[in-house]
């Protein structure tokens, strides 16, 4: 796994891992990004969503602001070479790539018009959904009702029926119990606190209010912290990788999902 931090010294650019003119494959290459509380990620994909590059990592920077965020994807794109479009999962709520929450990095995200500065900042059409949907859209099989969470520095969501996301889900805030939220019960906080066996136990406390409130036909739980599971999942729920969170990326490009997800740049 490649790693890269936002310093302003050359880089070596990523390690291809397809030759897409040998493959034969469209030459549409796709940056797919993935910030999260505590590692902004990124690699190429080609067309059909497969990794063109190596994965680099970087530090989420602390202040986590709009413009050191930004430097670091703007590193990465000119270690990845070339490419012509843009996809980000974001953890907050997205509205047309603006930011309207994001509780785990700095507050001047909210109302940032993410989307638009950075296809300014790249010169190359951007789309931006919470990172939860992206992840989601990377995992889901398209039928029937599926729920995403993912289990970070935080919680995050997304509910999709037919493979298409519902927008605006924000289950994290949501009242857990004790006048706790999920995430008070299930971010990283909570396990560092209360130990596995307890966030175990919340997990597993969790899973089954959510079947109970959406009637979900799969769950799929992703995130750095679902290596500390521990219990017995039901039938219809499965772990996913971190990785989906950048594969997906090519779905936020797929026709059905253009008024939904909005593009930002030419």
């Amino acid at each position: 796994m490649s790693k890269a931090s936002s310093s302003n010294k050359k880089k070596p650019a990523a390690t291809p891992l397809v030759d897409p003119s040998s493959a034969g494959l469209h030459p549409t290459r796709t940056m797919a990004v993935d910030i999260g509380g505590s590692g902004v990620k990124t690699m190429l994909l080609d067309e059909a969503g497969k990794p063109l590059t190596d994965r680099l990592r970087a530090k989420t920077p602390d202040p986590s602001t709009p413009k050191a965020i930004t430097k670091i994807i703007a590193d990465f794109a000119q270690q990845l070479g070339d490419f012509e479009r843009v996809s980000v999962g974001f953890p907050g709520v997205i509205k047309q790539g603006t930011v309207y929450t994001a509780a785990n990095l700095n507050q001047k995200w909210i109302e940032h018009p993410f989307a638009a500065s950075l296809a300014k900042e790249l010169g190359k059409p951007v789309r931006v959904a919470n990172d939860a949907v992206v992840q989601g859209l990377g995992a889901v099989s398209g039928v029937g009702v599926e729920l995403v969470i993912t289990l970070g520095t935080g919680m995050g969501s997304a509910l999709y029926l037919d493979g298409v996301p519902i927008p605006s889900l924000e289950l994290s805030h949501h009242p857990f119990r004790n006048g706790n939220t999920y995430e008070d019960e299930l971010g990283r906080r909570a396990l560092d606190k209360h130990g596995r066996k307890k966030w175990n136990k919340n997990l597993a406390e969790a899973i089954n209010q959510l079947h109970q409130l959406f009637y979900y036909d799969r769950l799929y739980i992703g995130g750095g912290n679902t290596k500390e599971i521990k219990i017995k999942l039901p039938s219809n729920a499965i772990t996913i990788s971190n990785e989906e969170g950048l594969l997906g990326g090519i779905k936020l490009w797929e026709p059905a999902l253009q008024n939904w997800a909005g593009t930002s740049g030419s």
